[in-house]
């Protein structure tokens, strides 16, 4: 329920519109075949920890569909909806600090 609530949350801070889509995509399952080889929430491994990312979820949504450095595209492997429940859950991960939406979703 707690990841539920932080997806919403995170999907309101930027407007989103397919929250309750959002809430049946299985991001941990996305996050252990697609992203766990590479990323770690809380240190790096092969590319960035989710705490040290940009907070931005345009930056994000980017890295994720088009790919970075050595990031492969994953918009032909996920769908929208996926690809902006990754981009909350990347958020969810986020300090406070760094995610200015973890503490008030929506404030402008």
């Amino acid at each position: 329920m707690k990841k539920t609530y932080l997806i919403l949350a995170a999907a309101a801070c930027f407007g989103l519109t397919s929250q309750v889509a959002m809430a049946d995509v299985d991001v941990d399952k996305i996050y252990s075949k697609k992203c766990k080889m590479c990323h770690k929430i809380d240190k790096k491994k092969v590319g960035p920890a989710f705490k040290d990312m940009n907070a931005d979820p345009a930056v994000l949504k980017a890295a994720i569909a088009d790919g970075r450095k050595m990031m492969p595209k994953f918009k032909k492997k996920l769908s929208a909806e996926e690809i902006d429940a990754m981009v909350a859950f990347v958020q969810s991960k986020q300090p406070a600090a760094a995610n200015p939406c973890a503490n008030n979703p929506c404030a402008k």
